[in-house]
């Protein structure tokens, strides 16, 4: 593949090539530009998600950012938005998409067809191939096409804080002891409290 290298570790670590991990490399990309923070082996730079999409595994390839370290951080809020901040230089940099992704309509068009199963040979091969072209164009266009970069004022995120676990009283599993449900007298996993 004539594409760089780390964004093919992207690839080997997701499991497969395509536009939502090429958002994700290229966010990164424009915020360490903006950042330029050291490298992370610990929780010095920290992460904060608005999406539990492809894009999210370039950010943990390429920063080192990870749940297991704390350094990062999930919001729900369903945005292609990322924000950055480096610990030791106490700056923060949010990256936006707020571009369009090549060939929306095309993409859309022909996953339908491979969805409904009336997809021909030729059909599968052009989205193969689309799906790489629209790759290679996020990652090798400027950032500026896609994204808004922006320095931003954040409170440090706490740091990863080792915690106790216990087991439930019902179902003996070990839970994080702040996670507990209160039932009655007894302290449960919130599976046995009835709230999943």
């Amino acid at each position: 593949m004539d594409l760089p290298h780390d964004f093919q570790e992207c690839v080997r670590f997701h499991g497969h090539l395509c536009p939502g991990l090429a958002i994700g490399y290229a966010a990164v990309k424009a915020g360490i530009e903006r950042l330029n923070p050291r490298p992370s082996p610990d929780e010095e730079v920290v992460a904060v998600v608005e999406n539990d999409s492809c894009a999210v595994d370039a950010v943990q390839v390429l920063l080192g950012c990870t749940f297991g370290k704390g350094n990062l951080v999930f919001r729900d809020w369903g945005k292609q938005v990322f924000t950055f901040f480096d610990r030791d230089g106490r700056r923060a940099v949010r990256v936006s998409f707020v571009g369009e992704v090549p060939g929306r309509e095309q993409r859309h068009l022909l996953r339908q067809k491979i969805d409904s199963g009336l997809a021909t040979d030729e059909d599968h091969e052009a989205w193969e191939r689309l799906r790489f072209d629209v790759t290679r164009e996020i990652i090798t266009r400027p950032w500026s096409d896609f994204f808004e970069v922006r320095e931003v004022h954040v409170d440090p995120p706490p740091k990863a804080s080792v915690v106790q676990t216990v087991a439930c009283e019902i179902c003996g599993e070990a839970v994080a002891e702040h996670r507990l449900a209160p039932r009655k007298d007894k302290r449960v996993c919130r599976d046995c409290a009835g709230e999943r």
